[in-house]
């Protein structure tokens, strides 16, 4: 029994070790989605170690577990940005079991956001783009899989021959023209990380992304994390960063909430967001404020 219980204090502590080699292989990223609660068991698997007399190796994977829930902890903590908040994009999974959309058009139009990005847009929620037309001139919609396809509206028009459109990726962007320069507004939807397709998605995104010449404002449903090797490389490729503390927008099976919808933007600004309600879908909306400027 004692033999039985020290293994079960092992698995924990290796699940947790095994959510961070995602550059090795896309698991990794799957358990990285519940690096926070697999470190709370993980921690409780160190005390266990400990109590068989494994002193060092009982320590290492208590502070590896206290260093995993202390860093995710922390980033649900807003920080005061140090920039006027210039710029704002409405970020929002629609779904496609979405029904009356009125009540999100007018929450889109009361944010007064210079950009929105949408996800899962099927014929039955369209009208939403037409209600926001009026506002949002700058269009662009782009087919995706069976749940819908991904689009962005901006206040600012479009510079001629910018629109990028990749139906197989989930992948659609515009360049447009601020009053800070011309900056691309992308939109994107990834699938479930792995055993589905996510991985081999991101590796045909990438390319894309690096092609964008500028600054990039993306946001989107990544079905991920932030501290995944997934958000590392699409940062990466877009020279950009995770604006604002994290926030819980999509309930798993009911039961665990984990942030999954998030918006980039081309500076080490700090910036903020805000959880917005649900309004017919399954994920909550995102209202991102940033700087373009340098700090």
């Amino acid at each position: 029994m004692k033999h039985l219980l020290f293994f079960l204090a092992l698995i924990p502590i290796a699940l947790l070790l095994g959510s961070t080699p995602g550059s090795l292989h896309p698991l990794a990223d799957s358990l990285a989605v519940f690096r926070f609660h697999i470190g709370w068991f993980a921690l409780i698997g160190a005390l266990i170690v400990l109590w068989f007399g494994w002193k060092r190796s009982g320590l290492a994977a208590g502070a590896l577990s206290l260093a995993a829930i202390g860093a995710i902890w922390w980033s649900y903590f807003p920080q005061s940005p140090s920039k006027p908040l210039t710029y704002s994009v409405y970020q929002k999974n629609l779904s496609f079991r979405l029904g009356d959309g009125t009540t999100l058009i007018q929450d889109m139009l009361d944010s007064n956001a210079d950009f929105i990005t949408l996800q899962e847009v099927t014929l039955c929620n369209t009208e939403i783009l037409n209600g926001l037309k009026a506002t949002y001139p700058s269009q662009m919609l782009c087919k995706f899989a069976s749940v819908g396809g991904v689009a962005v509206a901006s206040k600012f028009p479009t510079v001629n021959d910018t629109i990028v459109c990749d139906e197989r990726n989930g992948i659609v962007a515009i360049q447009v023209v601020t009053p800070d320069g011309p900056i691309w507004i992308v939109s994107i939807h990834l699938h479930w990380p792995y055993p589905f397709g996510q991985a081999v998605q991101v590796s045909q995104i990438v390319p894309i992304l690096e092609n964008l010449t500028g600054p990039v404002v993306l946001a989107g449903d990544f079905n991920m994390v932030p501290w995944s090797y997934t958000m590392t490389q699409i940062e990466t490729a877009t020279r950009s960063r995770r604006v604002g503390a994290t926030n819980g927008t999509f309930r798993l099976k009911g039961t665990v909430t984990i942030p999954i919808d998030h918006v980039l933007a081309p500076t080490n600004c700090l910036g903020e967001v805000t959880t917005l309600d649900l309004l017919g879908s399954d994920h909550h909306g995102v209202l991102a404020r940033f700087p373009l400027e340098a700090c």
